[in-house]
């Protein structure tokens, strides 16, 4: 048991000077007036840093060099969750992009190969794709963009039982039949890459489909005279993840979205790594990545930095750009009885990072590390 005094905490519900955060093992013990500890607990100077519950990316494509769908691996897995906890992210959705049924269950069983091994991070796999509109791909392969049928998806469904699966599709490529059998399953579905109209997007909020991916981006825009996916998700109670790197998204965007979706509205990375070893292949350009042929693909960005974006360029509060990284995404995932704020019982999860937003070090499931000296 140890306590965080000399510090500015963020708990997700308000802001608190002049107090300690009390953790004993991997959870929050208690937070009260910093006089109010024990003597006898151990504590630990932030110094006047700052607190706050630490990030989850629902969809970010690998790390160190090394793309999931290049080498789906678990060391792939790890390599991610090294190189995004510097960027105060302790929880992560591995993503992979379009691809073969057989690539799909080779993802399935190295997710689960990692956990079973202690794996640390690692909250469920995204599957984005392969069941897109033609036209809305993006930099997802051609040759893997195909129709859904009954038996791959039972395929795909009875595989990841156990799994914590997410998975971003085009509603409007579904049959009715197709679609039940996906909502009937664990897995949480998000609509992206998609061509649907307005009535078509509504439709599938209203069976069940709660989530939209990297709003704006691959999808049918809101027109005078069809609204399409945007003016669907905008006109619903559907959480949708968003791109606040400036390259995907125009922060006037962002902000637009934000003052019509509130809370809704939160943040991914959407982020890949330099490697052109497999099927999809991507290369740094400056503050993005592009395929070979020059189309813009992942972004390069961090949690932190899509914090910093939110709070200083798109002019959303800092408590609630915390908010978009943490909270949020802890509610869409269903894990926010368990993280995504600094509570009574909540796991000790958090970032610290200093008055520039720096991160500074981690606080995971309460273990502490520094990454730079204080």
């Amino acid at each position: 048991m140890y306590a965080l005094k000399n510090c500015q905490i963020f708990t997700s519900e308000k802001v608190l000077t002049n107090h300690s955060i009390v953790i004993n093992g991997d959870q929050i013990a208690t937070i009260i007036p910093s006089h109010e500890v024990p003597e006898h607990i151990n504590t630990v100077d932030l110094k006047g840093l700052s607190i706050a519950p630490s990030f989850i990316d629902i969809q970010i494509y690998g790390g160190g060099g090394s793309l999931f769908n290049s080498h789906t691996t678990p060391e792939t897995i790890e390599n991610t969750y090294q190189e995004i906890r510097r960027g105060g992210t302790t929880h992560f959705q591995i993503t992979l992009s379009s691809t073969p049924l057989e690539k799909i269950l080779e993802a399935i069983d190295i997710s689960k190969q990692y956990l079973d091994r202690g794996g640390k991070g690692l909250v469920g796999l995204h599957i984005e794709g392969p069941f897109f509109s033609f036209p809305k791909k993006g930099a997802h392969v051609a040759e893997f963009i195909r129709k859904p049928s009954i038996d791959e998806l039972k395929t795909i469904i009875q595989a990841c039982k156990g799994l914590p699966t997410y998975m971003t599709i085009a509603p409007e490529e579904f049959t009715e039949e197709q679609l039940d059998l996906l909502l009937k399953s664990h897995i949480i579905l998000s609509a992206g890459h998609s061509s649907a109209t307005y009535q078509q997007a509504t439709q599938a909020f209203g069976k069940g489909v709660k989530r939209v991916t990297h709003l704006f981006n691959a999808m049918s825009q809101l027109q005078s005279r069809e609204p399409g996916l945007l003016g669907a998700t905008y006109d619903s109670d559907v959480w949708a993840s968003i791109i606040p790197d400036g390259v995907h998204v125009d922060y006037a965007s962002v902000r637009i979205s934000k003052k019509i979706m509130g809370k809704r509205l939160f943040m991914i990375t959407d982020a890949v790594t330099e490697d052109t070893s497999g099927d999809y292949k991507f290369v740094h350009a400056g503050d993005r990545y592009t395929d070979l042929n020059g189309t813009l693909s992942g972004s390069a960005l961090t949690m932190i930095q899509g914090v910093k974006n939110c709070y200083l360029k798109v002019g959303i509060s800092l408590e609630e750009s915390l908010r978009m990284a943490s909270t949020y995404p802890a509610e869409v995932l269903n894990i926010n009885h368990l993280t995504g704020k600094l509570e009574d019982g909540y796991l000790a999860n958090m970032v610290i990072f200093d008055e520039n937003l720096a991160v500074q070090g981690i606080i995971e499931s309460g273990h502490l590390e520094w990454f730079l000296d204080i």
